[in-house]
């Protein structure tokens, strides 16, 4: 129960402190379409550096919409603590709650990405 005091104590301190919890936030980008010719570094500059797999589309529109994809890039959360993060997104940052197939996809894209080994 502790380490959720110190997990949410966190994510509300990293809110106002990095991510606009003063303005609105950002509209999210689209990335650009996909050209056959297109070199790999300009596909992860159009995902912010996102790996490909699946979830990555979910995890880039849904993350983004409110913060920084760094933001998630550095927390090595394991898929229960990602889960909380997101139970946590939804009661206190007013994120609208996933249905389970997309909530599924972004905890495995997360954990397998994000995750800790």
């Amino acid at each position: 129960m502790r380490i959720m005091t110190i997990l949410r104590a966190a994510l509300a301190a990293a809110v106002l402190a990095g991510w606009g919890a003063f303005s609105p936030p950002a509209p999210a980008a689209e990335p650009t379409p996909k050209s056959a010719q297109q070199p790999a570094a300009q596909e992860d500059d159009e995902w912010q550096g996102l790996p490909e797999g699946p979830g990555r589309e979910e995890v880039f529109y849904v993350c983004q919409a409110c913060h920084s994809l760094a933001i998630v890039k550095q927390q090595g959360l394991d898929r229960a603590s990602w889960d909380e993060v997101l139970k946590w997104m939804v009661a206190e940052q007013e994120m609208e709650p996933l249905e389970a197939e997309p909530r599924k996809l972004v905890l495995d894209y997360l954990t397998k990405h994000y995750g800790r080994e």
